[in-house]
């Protein structure tokens, strides 16, 4: 036997050392896993549960606010009817089509759709504002020569904002409601 040969088991047994020491110390989880720490605090089992149906959300002027509070609503009361609400989301929403690429007559190809939006976080026992935050989203879009195309790529880019601004929205509102002990 070399004296090679007897450094490799040492080699491997040190490797294995390190990595039974180092490893318990691993914070990574299952992509799919079901415990506490993996389950939205909105969800049926989560944390805040007994929160659905009572989060409250301002009432819209705009298509542009409807979209985005029907989103919001949808995420943060899980398809629940709002009654008896402890907390208001006081929702302010602006969108607008930017133009990115023109051809040579002047006719906009492509563009984006910006979605800012911006909330206040209300207990309505005490009147006081948890938490206040704003998010915005970008959607980009073609346009055509063909009137009623360019109008629905608006309208389905105006859709995408929506969704991924109320998705970016309910994030900071769930861990405002989990801080204020909810």
């Amino acid at each position: 036997m070399s004296s090679s040969d007897r450094v490799r088991p040492r080699a491997v047994l040190a490797c294995l050392a390190v990595a039974a020491i180092l490893l318990p110390g691993c914070t990574a989880r299952p992509l799919y896993g079901t415990d506490a720490s993996t389950v939205s605090a909105l969800a049926p089992e989560g944390r805040l549960a007994s929160l659905r149906g009572r989060i409250a959300i301002s009432e819209a002027n705009t298509r542009t606010d409807q979209v985005v509070r029907n989103a919001l609503l949808s995420r943060l009361n899980q398809g629940a009817q709002v009654t008896q609400p402890l907390y208001e989301v006081r929702l302010t929403v602006s969108g607008a089509e930017t133009g990115l690429a023109i051809e040579a007559g002047g006719v906009l190809t492509s563009s984006l759709y910006r979605m800012n939006g911006s909330y206040q976080l209300v207990r309505l026992s005490d009147g006081q504002v948890i938490d206040t935050q704003r998010r915005n989203s970008t959607v980009p879009f073609d346009r055509t020569s063909q009137q009623f195309q360019s109008q629905r790529a608006l309208l389905d880019a105006r859709e995408q904002a929506a969704d991924d601004l109320a998705a970016k929205l309910e994030i900071p509102i769930v861990r405002a409601l989990e801080a204020a002990g909810s």
